[in-house]
């Protein structure tokens, strides 16, 4: 083991550390006057935000200069602090919100007064000159990410011509941007990983180190974005649905589709080929038939497979609940029906799984008699094999719940019409899914949270005026209820409330069909539980 001395001996003749640099001594501060502190660090910029608004009026975020010598001095500032020894603790926890508040002004700023190509631009270079100043690791490798996710917003601004960015999310042809970005991005990253032994200066190397692990984050993110809702958790992530449309690119059969499929395909080989390069016990290739179907899939699995043979292994974990969270996504993969894409993961799994028990079994054989007999002994003892055994237990039995409860609303369930409200004409159709707004009683907000963390209510009456279709009215006490009323509780959806669900998937190519929809098909319980099983028209014939 190296003494502490020879490492800050080492590290000074390569010009990592100066020449007078010491082992640092053990923060003796708790916990928790670290938190508070940094909590006090963060209350204070509301004052200084308020200060500056004051000073300056409305007239700081319309025009002239003053944002931009308030950002500049802020950064300026904060890194200079951040550069001194012997700070207290108050005043460097300070440092980081005035950076961010530095960031912010800047930002307001070049966005204010220039394109928006430009500005992300501009953005990016002040990531990269305060990541070369500022003496902490952790705040380059913040400021990694930032400069991935402006030079993402640079790109985008440019190739779409400087529209709105809401357009960016509602148009087809920018995915496959977002997505070659992101392969280019992953690109970029691996050179970097494989030039940082090679490279003459060590500061350098120290300084690429960080950003690129902020860049590695963005960008695992990203391609979480572009694969959209994930399996159960549909409704509980804000803006799921933006995502849900990106998510659904790449599923056809179009070149561009074609394309997307077969370079994660390669991706996943390569990630198979690190792998094996380090674990031969690891080489297993099944995962790379989901890759094909999942364009973003690939990417998240190289990328995770070279943190994990670097030894990066926070980046690893997160590379892996990114991996996980797009083979979630396949659940909302509309060109495949339920049932094949079961089929499809469950052969993966027991290829996955079989192969495991072979590479443990041949390392079982070489190491002879004595350390199989050992192995076997000791198996039930072995806490992460009963953590794996427990998690697919616990994995099945949800997903085994959920089906057999949707089941039961749809064998059990009363057939209830509701009529559709209007929608933004743009969001209805999307391809391959629908967005639907139900009619909620006029006295009801969307925005409204009642009281004790309940969930508000609706009666589902029959309408005189249509057998079989139902309206929605508020439970009141002054109205008696009549004997067909059912109530329902309205579903939490990014920030408002839905009646059941706001979306409506069907097959691709089948948009057509669904254009003539005017009430949704419910099956509901008498306990209130509900199901979204079709469309139909304005005579109630369901749309099949």
């Amino acid at each position: 083991m190296i003494a502490p001395s020879e490492i800050i001996r080492r590290a000074a003749a390569q010009g990592l550390l100066p020449q007078d640099a010491q082992w640092p001594r053990e923060d003796s501060r708790p916990g928790a006057v670290l938190l508070l502190t940094s909590l006090g660090a963060w209350l204070a910029v509301l004052p200084l935000l308020g200060a500056i608004g004051l000073a300056f009026g409305d007239a700081l975020l319309r025009e002239g200069p003053a944002l931009y010598v308030s950002g500049l001095g802020l950064l300026a500032v904060s890194v200079v602090i951040l550069r001194q020894g012997g700070l207290a603790l108050f005043i460097e926890q300070l440092c980081l919100p005035a950076v961010m508040l530095g960031l912010c002004c800047l930002g307001w700023a070049l966005f204010r007064d220039l394109s928006v190509s430009v500005a992300a631009l501009g953005m990016c270079a002040a990531s990269v000159v305060l990541a070369s100043l500022a003496p902490l690791h952790w705040l380059r490798s913040l400021l990694g990410m930032m400069l991935g996710v402006f030079l993402t917003v640079a790109v985008m601004g440019w190739s779409s011509g400087e529209e709105a960015f809401d357009h960016l999310f509602w148009s087809g042809r920018f995915r496959w941007t977002w997505w070659l970005q992101a392969h280019i991005g992953l690109a970029a990253w691996l050179a970097v990983l494989w030039l940082l032994p090679r490279l003459p200066g060590a500061r350098t190397g120290s300084l690429l180190e960080s950003l690129a692990e902020g860049w590695c984050a963005q960008l695992l993110l990203m391609l979480v974005l572009l694969s959209g809702t994930t399996f159960m958790l549909g409704g509980v992530v804000p803006g799921s649905s933006a995502g849900s449309e990106m998510g659904q690119a790449g599923s056809g059969f179009d070149l561009l589709g074609s394309t997307r499929n077969m370079v994660s395909v390669l991706c996943a080989l390569g990630a198979a080929a690190l792998l094996a390069s380090r674990w031969p016990a690891l080489r297993q290739m099944p995962l790379a038939v989901l890759c094909a179907f999942m364009p973003n899939l690939g990417a998240a699995c190289l990328c995770t497979a070279a943190l994990a043979v670097t030894q990066r292994w926070r980046l690893a974990a997160l590379g892996c609940a990114a991996a996980l969270w797009i083979v979630g996504s396949f659940y909302y993969l509309l060109a495949w029906s339920l049932a094949d894409k079961a089929l499809l993961l469950v052969l993966i799994g027991a290829a996955l799984g079989a192969l495991a028990w072979l590479a443990t079994r041949a390392m079982s054989h070489a190491a002879g008699a004595e350390s199989v007999a050992q192995n076997a002994g000791s198996w039930w003892k072995n806490r992460r094999l009963a953590g794996i055994a427990l998690a697919g237990v616990a994995t099945l039995a949800v997903a085994n719940f959920a089906i057999f409860e949707k089941e039961n609303i749809i064998r059990d369930g009363r057939p209830v019409f509701v009529r559709l409200a209007p929608v933004d004409p743009r969001s209805l159709m999307q391809g391959d899914y629908m967005r639907l707004n139900f009619a909620l009683p006029d006295r009801m907000d969307r925005d409204d949270h009642p009281r004790g963390g309940r969930r508000p209510t609706v009666l589902v009456r029959p309408d005189p005026a249509l057998p079989s279709a139902y309206t929605l009215h508020l439970p009141s006490a002054l109205e008696p209820r009549q004997s067909d009323d059912i109530e329902v509780p309205l579903s939490a959806k990014d920030g408002s409330w839905v009646f059941v669900t706001d979306a409506w998937f069907f097959k691709e190519g089948d948009a057509q069909k669904f254009e003539g929809a005017r009430y949704g098909e419910f099956r509901i319980l008498p306990s209130g539980s509900a199901l979204l099983v079709g469309m139909a028209d304005d005579q109630l014939r369901p749309i099949r």
